[in-house]
C-alpha cells in the first residue's frame, strides 16, 4: 500500500515539474514571439511600400515614356495649328491611365487662332475620346501656376492632384515643354493621368483585416487611400495626425507604420498602416492554443507513464514503420535519379549525390534554338520536404524554360508559382543561364545562389552574377538578367554548397581552397574533359571529409562553350528598300559556301529577306535613318539568321496569324510577311536586349 501511494505520489510530482518547466518555456516563447512578430511586419512593411512606390513610379513613368515617344509626332504637327488635334488623340490612346491632353501654346504662336490655342482631347469612360480648343477669356493658361513655372524652368512637371469635372475626377498632370528649332519654348504639352484607380490598387492586398496603405504628396496631403468598406475615415485621419506631425507617433501606440518617397518627381509620399492589435492577435491566438496543447501534452504525459508497460508493443511497431518508409526512400530516390540527365554532350557534364535517400538539390540542362539552356538549384533543408519541393523546381524549369528564353522571366514564372502555397516557408536558390552556342553569349540570373566558376585563358575567376532573392521568398520578386560573352573553350562550373561546405571531422570546410587546389590541375590546359573535372572535385570533397559523414548534398555541372567549325557572315544596311538587293547576295554567297539545296535556300532566303523588309518599312520613323544588322551562322546542321536594329520596341512572334481565309477587302492590312517567315523557319525568337530588337530565325540544313 505504502509503495502504490509513494509511486502515484512520484508520477504526480513528474506531472507537476514537467507542467512548470513547460509554462516557463511558454511565456519566454511567447514574448519571443511578439518581437519577431514586431520585427517581421516592420520588415514587411518596408518591403511593401518600397514595392508599392516602385509600382506607382513605374506607372508615371509609363506616362512620361508616351510623352518622350510621342514627341516627335508632336514637334512635326507644330507647323499647322489643326493638326495636333490627331496627334493629342494619339497620345491620350497610347496610355489607359491618360484621361486627357492638351497642347497650351504661346501667345499668339497662331495669329489665326488668336491670342491664346490651347487644344485639347479627353477620353471617357468608354474610351471615347472629343476633342475642343478650350482657351479663351474664361480660362487663360498663362496665368496657371504649372504653365508658368515650366516656362521659367524649361523641364517637365507633376502637379498636385487635383478635383476636375463634374464627376469629381482626382487627376494629375504631367507638363512637357516643347521646343522648337532655336530652342524656344513654343508650347507646354500636358498629359493628364487618373489617380481614381490608386486607393484599391495601394490596398488590394493587405496582410490585415485593418491595415491599410496611404499616397501623400510631398507636403503631406492627401492623394489616394482605402475606402470606407476596409477601414473608417478617423483610422485615416488619425494616422494622417502622425504622419504630419500633429500628434507624436509614441502617443499613438495602436498603431505602427512604414513610409518611403518616390525617387523623383513628384516625390510623393507612401505609408503603410498597421493596428497593432492585429499584429500580435495571431500571438494571443497561438498562445491560447498553447496552453491548450500543454494541457492536452499533461494528460497525454500521465496517461504514458501509467502505460509505460505498453512502450515495447509501440517500439517494435515502430520499427517496423521505420523499415516501411525506409523501402519508399529508396524508391523515391530511384524516381529523384531518374529525373536527372542521364546523358551528356561532350560541352556539359553534371553529377548530383544526396547526402540522405532523397535531396533536395538538382541540376538540369537541354538545347533549343541553337542555345543551351541550364540550371542548378538548392532547396533549403534536407529530407522528403526538400525533395519534394525540388521534383515541383524541376518541373518547372522544364515547363517555364520552354517557352521562355529570358532567365530573368524562367525565375520570375517559377518563383510565382513556387510561393503559392508554400506555407513551410520553404525557399531555393537557383541559377539558370541560357548559352548561344554560336556566339557565346551567356545570358544568365541568379536567385541567391553561390556565384559560379568561370575557367579560361589558363584562370579561375568567379562569375559576376547579381544574387537577387531565393525563390519562394515574395511572389512578387523581379530577377535582374546579366550578359556577358564567353571565349572559345571557357568551362562554367556551378555547384551547391555541399561542395564548399563539405567538412571533416575536425569540422574544417573544404571552401575555396579545397576548390581552387584542384582547378589549378585543370586551367593549365584547354582540352580537360568536364566529366574528370566534376568527379575529381567529387573525389577531393570526399577525400578531405574522410570519416565525416556527408553533411550535404553534393551537386555539380559544367558548360563548355566550344562550338565546332562555324560559318559565320555579317552584314550592315541602312532601312533603304533599295538595300533588299545587297541583303539578296549576301545571302547567296552564304548559301553557296554552304552547298545547301537550292529549293531549301531559297526558302530561307525568302524567310529572311521577309523579316528584314519588315524592319526596313517600320522599325524607325519616317525619314529617320537607321540600321539593321545581319549575321548569319552555320555549323552544318543548322543555319540561324539574327536580325538586329534599334527602332521601335516590336515582337513579330507575339502578333497573331491573320486569317487568310478571308478575302482581300475584308482582311486586316499586315502579318502576311510574318506568317510566311514563321512557315519558311523551324523556329524565330524575339529579344529586347540593351534597347535593341534581336530577332533570330533558325532552319535546320540536315
Amino acid at each position: 500500500m505504502v509503495s502504490f501511494k509513494n509511486g502515484w505520489i512520484s508520477r504526480v510530482g513528474i506531472v507537476v515539474m514537467a507542467a512548470i518547466m513547460v509554462e516557463i518555456i511558454s511565456v519566454i516563447q511567447y514574448q519571443r514571439l511578439r518581437r519577431m512578430m514586431l520585427e517581421e511586419t516592420g520588415a514587411r512593411g518596408r518591403v511593401v511600400v518600397s514595392a508599392m512606390a516602385d509600382h506607382i513610379q513605374q506607372t508615371l513613368g509609363l506616362v512620361e515614356s508616351t510623352m518622350r515617344e510621342n514627341m516627335w509626332d508632336v514637334k512635326r504637327s507644330l507647323a499647322h495649328p489643326d493638326s495636333v488635334y490627331p496627334v493629342l488623340v494619339r497620345l491620350i490612346d497610347d496610355n489607359p491611365h491618360v484621361v486627357g491632353g492638351c497642347l497650351a501654346f504661346a501667345p499668339n504662336y497662331y495669329p489665326s487662332k488668336g491670342r491664346l490655342y490651347e487644344p485639347y482631347a479627353s477620353k471617357d469612360k468608354d474610351r471615347k475620346i472629343t476633342v475642343s480648343q478650350i482657351a479663351g477669356p474664361g480660362h487663360d493658361y498663362t496665368q496657371n501656376e504649372e504653365y508658368q513655372w515650366v516656362i521659367d524652368h524649361g523641364t517637365p512637371s507633376w502637379t498636385d492632384p487635383y478635383i476636375y469635372g463634374a464627376d469629381s475626377v482626382c487627376l494629375t498632370t504631367y507638363s512637357y515643354p516643347i521646343f522648337d528649332k532655336n530652342g524656344r519654348i513654343v508650347a507646354i504639352c500636358g498629359l493628364d493621368m487618373d489617380l481614381s484607380w490608386l486607393g484599391d490598387t495601394l490596398n488590394a492586398r493587405q496582410p490585415y483585416s485593418s491595415s491599410f496603405a496611404l499616397l501623400l504628396t510631398q507636403e503631406g496631403i492627401l492623394v489616394a487611400g482605402p475606402s470606407e468598406k476596409r477601414t473608417s475615415r478617423a483610422d485615416v485621419e488619425q494616422a494622417l495626425a502622425v504622419i504630419n506631425g500633429d500628434v507624436p507617433e509614441s502617443k499613438n501606440p495602436s498603431i505602427s507604420m512604414w513610409k518611403t518617397s518616390l525617387s523623383k518627381d513628384p516625390f510623393w509620399q507612401v505609408v503603410q498602416v498597421y493596428q497593432t492589435a492585429d499584429i500580435y492577435s495571431k500571438v494571443g491566438q497561438m498562445r491560447l492554443q498553447q496552453m491548450f496543447l500543454i494541457l492536452l501534452a499533461l494528460a497525454i504525459l500521465a496517461f504514458m507513464i501509467e502505460r509505460y508497460s505498453r512502450n515495447e508493443r509501440k517500439l517494435r511497431m515502430a520499427s517496423e514503420e521505420q523499415a516501411r518508409i525506409g523501402g519508399e526512400l529508396a524508391a523515391a530516390h530511384g524516381i529523384q535519379q531518374e529525373m536527372l540527365p542521364k546523358t551528356f554532350p561532350p560541352f556539359v557534364y553534371g553529377s548530383l549525390e544526396p547526402a540522405r535517400e532523397v535531396g533536395g538539390d538538382m541540376f538540369d540542362f537541354f538545347c533549343r534554338d541553337g542555345k543551351v539552356f541550364f540550371c542548378v538549384g538548392d532547396v533549403s533543408g534536407k529530407g522528403v520536404p526538400a525533395a519534394m519541393l525540388m521534383s515541383v523546381v524541376h518541373s518547372l524549369f522544364r515547363v517555364v524554360s520552354r517557352k521562355e528564353y529570358r532567365p530573368s522571366r524562367i525565375l520570375e514564372a517559377m518563383n510565382r508559382e513556387i510561393c503559392r502555397g508554400n506555407d513551410s516557408n520553404m525557399f531555393v536558390t537557383f541559377f539558370i543561364g541560357c548559352l548561344d552556342m554560336y556566339s557565346g553569349v551567356l545570358n544568365y540570373a541568379s536567385a541567391g545562389h553561390d556565384k559560379p566558376f568561370v575557367l579560361s585563358g589558363g584562370n579561375a575567376t568567379m562569375l559576376q552574377a547579381k544574387a537577387n532573392l531565393p525563390l519562394g521568398a515574395f511572389p512578387d520578386t523581379r530577377f535582374e538578367q546579366q550578359s556577358c560573352t564567353l571565349e572559345h573553350g571557357t568551362t562554367l562550373l556551378m555547384y551547391t554548397d555541399g561542395l564548399t561546405e563539405a567538412k571533416n571531422v575536425d569540422r574544417k570546410l573544404f571552401g575555396r581552397e579545397g576548390i581552387d587546389g584542384v582547378l589549378k590541375k585543370f586551367i593549365s590546359r584547354m582540352d580537360f574533359s568536364l566529366e574528370d573535372l566534376v568527379l575529381s572535385l567529387c573525389t577531393a570533397a570526399h577525400k578531405f571529409a574522410g570519416e565525416a559523414p556527408q553533411s550535404d548534398d553534393l551537386t555539380l555541372l559544367a558548360v563548355r562553350f566550344a562550338p565546332g567549325d562555324l560559318i559565320r557572315e555579317q552584314i550592315t544596311l541602312t532601312n533603304k528598300s533599295s538595300e533588299v538587293t545587297r541583303l539578296s547576295q549576301f545571302v547567296k554567297d552564304f548559301f553557296g559556301r554552304l552547298e545547301v539545296d537550292r529549293k531549301l535556300a531559297a526558302g530561307m532566303r525568302l524567310g529572311l529577306e521577309e523579316a528584314v523588309v519588315n524592319v526596313i518599312n517600320y522599325a524607325y520613323p519616317p525619314d529617320e535613318e537607321g540600321e539593321v544588322h545581319i549575321s548569319a551562322d552555320s555549323d552544318g546542321k543548322e543555319v540561324r539568321f539574327t536580325i538586329v536594329d534599334s527602332g521601335f520596341p516590336f515582337d513579330p512572334t507575339s502578333v497573331l496569324e491573320p486569317d487568310t481565309t478571308l478575302d482581300a477587302q475584308n482582311r486586316p492590312i499586315g502579318g502576311l510577311g510574318i506568317l510566311l517567315s514563321r512557315k519558311l523557319m523551324d523556329s524565330i525568337s524575339y529579344s529586347r536586349q540593351n534597347g535593341k530588337n534581336v530577332l533570330s530565325l533558325t532552319k535546320s540544313i540536315l
